[in-house]
């Protein structure tokens, strides 16, 4: 791809229609991305920072010191690997180039890792030193051929021969008097961030009942205010919102790992036991459980976790979202502009997207990593039939008034299609190599992916035909292989049972009512996606029903063929919205109801939404902190039982089993996590409510029913939490539940904290007599 590739020509000003220049409605002004071809500046930068990276890393090892390998390591290999071979590329998009680039280092990391783990050649060291040299030698030549880019740029200027290409650089650069304006969007972020991260530092601690914004101070609101005013500013203003939104996608889950120093889900314990596991193993055991099976983020962050000397995985698995929802973000944004020539569209679609996925919680998961590379994989296929007049609303190039919306999408500005290219064989090859990485990750993305991708196929935007078997083939093969471990997951009687798939998960054994917050906690996210749908609905049927605006309907209504097939352990329904929620952004962005206000209104009308989206956003990832969030004392707590325990240990869990960060040590598979359902439910809760008769009751039952060679029992005020929240027991009659546990001399204290205390049963036979 050439520079001038990169900017299609239906972006361009001087390819519009001359005819609309004359219309009486406001006219259309593209944004473009604040970056829109590299500079050889910018890459040989890019060069220079994998180049640091690279002497942390060697100064880290000869040092021995084991700080800097641990955050130069992880770096390295989940984000900077694939600069240098991106650098040998055409010149590109800065956010095509640094979505490629960490993309390339997520599939290089899993891929690699999946390799060793499955052959159990586990060699880190030695691999991580045959990537460096290879790293080393293609970054070499691509910082030698930017250093020799600068010197001809230079060149060219005093000759004056850059007059012609002005089209192919910013366009704040490009238009006269900008270029003299102070960055004032990434003056606001960066204040905006600092303000964030200053109020989390002074608030860390434990979650609370009221969620991370009710401990969150008031520099922390002022600095999410001043992201959503950025972000207006940039978009009213003609520059490009992509700092601000990238931040916005991710601000929370900063300001959670920063306060919490924890995973946000406890489910992430287990992941983080599959990696150790591997570590200990020397790769995965076939057969062993699903998580053994498709292990492709697991085993990459092994061999990440080997080669920096990480002993404990869970910072990594605290850290990610932190990575990972940006990156969603802006590979949304990448896909979103194959529809809408306008940056400024395409940002705000993205960002969108990423802001909605409180129904699908972004922690350390396959899931997270398979939404990515899906978005990856969509953009790559439909590049060929990038931004045309079918797909960009028509840009006229009179100047924007002051203060003039960036729009795009008014049905008038429409104009004749154009055939969808053919992918060439790079294209091809990408889309095969994040297919594989897709297939060896998550169960399902495969699949959800390739039906998009089929009906873009019908409708002639993606060609090759075949292209979905290159995402589809790998993970069919891959299922075959690893079938053994599928036989619980596959339910014939669910085929076709879509209103029972459908069907959110239930909780059984709850006999209180659930509290408020949980209700506005999923309901308030699930009306923005009804706002989006509608929104999306208004936009298909105010345009021209192109196929591409046909295609996006049906893509954003495949993942349904999920729930056609299967339940999916009854949270179908949030990977259909998951799946279906980028196609319907785009849409709803396409709507052209600025052109239709007055300029303030339009202004303030697109604040208040986004004010809205911010807050909901922030709302539906924190408010059940308390119950979501495995504490620090919890997870210490069931880490000095599995690595305390014999063989066969039995861990009661007096509470709900779904609040317990277990299962996070190699020996996951080797103790028992015992729940408060498998030993026969709930005792009444209330006003006659007696603690120690349940607590009595439980040790009994626990002895005497269940075989294990020691027995263990956790008190924690995160299953506390999570128990009133779900309405299974009240959280004063857990705490007295507590109290009757410590009461009770049968019970020896292994590990104690302010939050969780962990018990052995001093003799299990005298329990038993």
């Amino acid at each position: 791809m050439t520079r001038a590739d990169s900017a299609p020509a239906s972006a361009r000003p001087d390819s519009a229609d001359p005819d609309l220049a004359s219309r009486s409605h406001p006219t259309l002004v593209p944004t473009r991305d604040a970056y829109a071809v590299m500079s050889p500046g910018r890459r040989l930068a890019a060069a220079g920072l994998v180049w640091l990276t690279l002497i942390v890393i060697g100064i880290g090892f000869a040092t021995q010191a084991t700080a800097l390998r641990e955050l130069a390591v992880p770096v390295f290999l989940l984000l900077e690997l694939g600069i240098a071979p991106v650098l040998l590329a055409a010149p590109m998009r800065s956010s095509r180039f640094t979505l490629i680039a960490v993309v390339t280092s997520l599939s290089a990391t899993v891929l690699i890792g999946t390799a060793m783990a499955r052959t159990h050649v586990w060699q880190p060291a030695e691999t991580m030193t045959t990537v460096v040299m290879a790293t080393i030698v293609l970054l070499a030549t691509a910082t030698v051929r930017e250093i020799m880019a600068i010197g001809l740029d230079r060149a060219a200027r005093l000759d004056g021969l850059l007059e012609t290409v002005t089209d192919s650089v910013d366009i704040e650069e490009a238009r006269p008097g900008i270029a003299d304006r102070l960055p004032w969007v990434p003056l606001a972020t960066a204040v905006a961030l600092v303000l964030v991260v200053g109020s989390s530092l002074l608030v860390r601690g434990d979650p609370t009942p009221g969620g991370l914004f009710s401990l969150e101070g008031p520099g922390w609101f002022a600095g999410l205010a001043l992201l959503v005013a950025a972000t207006v500013f940039a978009l009213v203003t003609h520059r490009s919102p992509a700092l601000p939104l990238l931040a916005l996608s991710g601000v929370v889950v900063l300001s959670q790992a920063i306060v919490y120093g924890t995973p946000t889900m406890v489910s992430a314990a287990r992941h983080v036991g599959v990696i150790e596991s591997i570590r200990a193993d020397g790769g995965v055991t076939l057969g062993r459980d699903i998580f053994q099976s498709w292990a492709g983020l697991f085993s990459g962050v092994a061999w990440v976790a080997d080669v920096a000397g990480i002993r404990d995985v869970m910072v990594v698995a605290t850290w990610w979202p932190v990575m990972i929802t940006p990156m969603i973000a802006l590979a949304a944004t990448v896909l979103a502009r194959r529809f809408l020539a306008d940056d400024g569209r395409a940002w705000l679609a993205g960002g969108l997207f990423a802001l909605t996925l409180t129904l699908n919680t972004i922690y350390f998961s396959p899931q997270s990593l398979g939404i990515v590379l899906s978005l990856c994989i969509a953009a790559l296929a439909l590049g060929a039939g990038r931004p045309a007049r079918e797909t960009s609303f028509a840009v006229t190039s009179r100047p924007a008034a002051p203060g003039e919306l960036v729009a795009s999408g008014d049905p008038a500005h429409s104009a004749r299609p154009r055939a969808s290219g053919v992918l060439g064989r790079w294209s091809l090859a990408a889309i095969l190599v994040l297919g594989s990485t897709l297939a060896v990750t998550h169960q399902i993305s495969p699949y959800l992916t390739t039906a998009a991708l089929g009906v873009f196929v019908v409708f002639r935007l993606v060609r090759p035909w075949w292209t979905p078997l290159l995402v589809l083939a790998p993970a069919v093969v891959w299922a075959l292989a690893n079938r053994s471990v599928l036989g619980t997951f596959l339910v014939p009687a669910a085929a076709g049972n879509v209103i029972d798939n459908a069907a959110p998960p239930v909780h059984d054994g709850a006999t209180l009512g659930k509290p408020l917050v949980n209700t506005l906690a999923f309901g308030l996210p699930a009306v923005v996606l009804v706002i989006i749908g509608l929104a999306a609905l208004a936009s298909f049927l105010l345009h021209r029903k192109s196929r591409q605006q046909w295609a996006l309907v049906l893509a954003a209504a495949s993942p349904v063929s999920l729930i056609i097939a299967t339940n999916y352990g009854a949270e179908g329904i949030f990977r259909v919205t998951l799946f279906a929620a980028p196609w319907l952004c785009i849409l709803a962005v396409m709507l052209p109801w600025p052109l239709r206000l007055p300029r303030r209104l339009g202004t303030t009308a697109l604040a208040v939404a986004l004010v809205v989206v911010v807050a909901v956003n922030v709302f539906g990832n924190t408010a059940l902190d308390w119950n979501r969030v495995a504490s620090v004392d919890t997870t210490r707590a069931t880490l000095a039982f599995e690595d305390e325990a014999e063989f066969g240990a039995a861990l009661l869990v007096p509470g709900n089993g779904n609040a317990t960060p277990g299962a996070r040590t190699a020996k996951y598979d080797e103790v028992q996590y015992v729940p408060r359902e498998s030993l026969g439910g709930y005792a009444d809760t209330g006003p006659d409510y007696d603690a120690v008769a349940d607590e009595r009751e439980l040790t009994s039952q626990f002895a005497l029913g269940w075989q294990a060679s020691e027995y263990y029992v956790l008190v924690s005020d995160v299953l506390g939490a999570y128990d009133e929240r779900y309405g299974f027991q009240t959280y004063a009659d857990y705490q007295e539940l507590g109290r009757a546990f410590a009461d009770d001399d049968r019970w020896q204290v292994v590990y104690s904290s302010p939050t969780a205390v962990l018990y052995r049963l001093a003799d299990p036979e005298a329990v038993r007599g």
